[in-house]
């Protein structure tokens, strides 16, 4: 692979990039989660609960809409996550969303939002993405997305997504050591 090939997947990997791409997942999330339903009941051997059939697709949509969101800020703040024609592994580590989170340096109020990421991580390791757990030390119950929980989940966003736009309208210097801004 040659430098500009590099640099062309530098380009594509922009932090702004990232950010577009949370927002669709976020807009797609909203549209879903707003839509009229239907229902589905679980049972674990034990109880049956009945949810809106969009409760797992609307927890997976807003995990990784701020995974990507998370994933904007470390190529802000570290760069060369993106050179060498691959995405570095820490961008790749899993779904780690508390550990991605605790990696960034410029978020705003890290330990006041950490609880609606420890939230998210915990379904889309095992009862979001799966009919049960990955383990049995595992996390297995479902859990329903709350008005109160949405709200959190919406409050983090916005509050990340007004923060980066901040970010990424000054210059910085972003991989190979080229100079970049955006305008919203």
């Amino acid at each position: 692979m040659n430098i500009g090939e590099e640099k062309k997947f530098a380009t594509a990997a922009h932090p702004l990039n990232w950010y577009e791409v949370a927002k669709l997942m976020h807009e797609n999330a909203h549209t879903l989660h707003y839509s009229s339903q239907g229902t589905v009941t679980y049972s674990d051997g034990v109880e049956s609960i009945t949810r809106p059939t969009s409760n797992r697709s609307v927890f997976l949509l807003a995990a990784f809409a701020l995974e990507n969101l998370i994933k904007a800020y470390l190529i802000y703040e570290n760069p060369r996550y993106i050179e060498g024609g691959k995405l570095s592994k820490q961008l790749l580590n899993g779904h780690s969303l508390s550990k991605l989170q605790k990696k960034c340096k410029k978020i705003p109020s890290p330990k006041r939002t950490l609880h609606v990421f420890e939230t998210l991580e915990v379904g889309v390791n095992s009862w979001a993405r799966y009919p049960c757990a990955t383990s049995i030390e595992r996390e297995s119950k479902e859990r329903s997305v709350t008005p109160e929980f949405w709200a959190s989940y919406n409050w983090v966003f916005d509050l990340y997504s007004k923060r980066l736009e901040q970010l990424l309208s000054k210059k910085w210097e972003c991989s190979y050591g080229e100079v970049s801004s955006v305008k919203h």
